[in-house]
């Protein structure tokens, strides 16, 4: 998206403006303005956009407190003022959205602000961004529309393109997915809901977070006795303390589960069911199987993410510096990374000279990557 200066003139105009439209809802009436007035650039405006303003909207997935749609946005988002029509400069051809509807939010609650706003804060760097909001005449449930991302989920991505992933390219993912992270960490956040399915990718070196519906501030703690998120990325201790105890060295041993993925390409623990025994057998250590040979150093950081314990855990700030050093390592032929990954090149029975043309698996059929599922011990 272009960067323009976003002139005072501009939310005068917005202001003007705040009587032509409403969502029927004070709160997020309140919360678009307020975004307008301070927007200091373009890319930074949120807007309420009329349902009637998107067409092809197809299904792409159900989770946990919502839905997820495709659809094609008409007008697409402001991207400057043209003084001589007097109206807002937007792109020349429609664009791609994603619509995400969270249930019941026809009453709306304070968790679907707190998610817009955790969306927005971090729209564009490292996450997807929002342009706004919207409401579904059939149901009256509020829409957040953000950024379309072509490759879809970071699952997505190693099920479709896995073969054309060196190590390289893995780390580089890697580590645009740690730096994400890190800017979460460092606004004092906890994601909470941390796996493949919520990272997506624009294009294949250029993953995003997204879903900021559990994110909490650090010190917040969590009242519920029900643990929700995606069982294999669901750190042990949280698992213990039925959720009470999730900090961001859980989202740690999150990413951890996704160096798993990234480095095998197999979705974790694909071929067993995930139910209650899983989370028993990951208090008592279970991980997920490395079908593949990984280059040690990799291999050790990722168990480091694993560990037990918490403390024992990188911090993401960490995780930034080490695969930025890494992805560095990997170019220089003396380093010990690029000698390792350069054995297992020459190494006939490599996993990454046996996998065939389209990467394949076969699930569980009690297997619930892609669902939003709630553990009671």
């Amino acid at each position: 998206m272009l960067l323009f200066v976003y002139q005072s003139k501009f939310k005068i105009r917005f202001q003007k403006e705040f009587c032509n439209w409403t969502s029927d809802n004070h709160d997020i009436d309140q919360l678009i303005q307020q975004i307008q007035l301070n927007a200091s650039i373009f890319k930074d405006i949120i807007e309420w956009i009329p349902f009637s303003k998107f067409t092809n909207i197809k299904y792409l997935v159900k989770g946990g407190f919502g839905t997820i749609f495709k659809a094609v946005w008409i007008d697409g988002y402001i991207m400057g003022f043209d003084d001589q029509k007097n109206v807002w400069n937007r792109p020349l051809q429609q664009i791609h959205v994603c619509l995400k509807g969270l249930d019941n939010s026809k009453d709306i609650k304070q968790k679907f602000l707190e998610e817009v706003k955790n969306q927005y804060k971090h729209g564009g760097n490292s996450a997807v961004a929002i342009y706004g909001i919207t409401k579904n005449p059939k149901d009256g449930n509020y829409i957040m529309v953000m950024e379309y991302a072509e490759q879809g989920s970071l699952r997505k991505l190693l099920d479709n393109r896995y073969n054309e992933l060196n190590w390289a390219s893995k780390v580089l993912n890697l580590y645009h997915i740690a730096d994400g992270l890190n800017t979460i960490h460092k606004a004092k956040l906890v994601h909470k809901d941390f796996h493949s399915g919520n990272i997506v990718n624009h294009f294949m070196h250029s993953p995003y977070i997204t879903d900021f519906g559990l994110c909490k501030p650090v010190s917040q703690d969590s009242t519920s006795k029900a643990l929700f998120g995606v069982l294999p990325y669901i750190a042990p201790e949280v698992l213990y303390a039925h959720g009470k105890e999730y900090t961001q060295k859980s989202d740690i041993y999150s990413f951890g589960i996704i160096m798993s993925e990234v480095f095998t390409g197999y979705p974790p623990y694909h071929d067993i069911s995930h139910n209650n025994e899983l989370a028993i057998q990951i208090c008592y250590g279970l991980r997920p199987k490395i079908r593949c040979e990984v280059p040690q150093l990799l291999l050790d950081l990722m168990n480091k993410c694993l560990d037990a314990d918490p403390k024992n855990r990188p911090t993401a700030k960490d995780l930034v510096n080490r695969m930025d050093q890494f992805f560095c390592n990997l170019q220089n032929e003396n380093t010990e990374l690029y000698k390792q990954v350069k054995d297992l090149d020459n190494n006939f029975l490599s996993y990454d000279q046996v996998k065939l043309t389209q990467f394949k698996y076969q699930t569980h059929p009690q297997e619930s990557h892609k669902l939003f599922i709630q553990v009671d011990f």
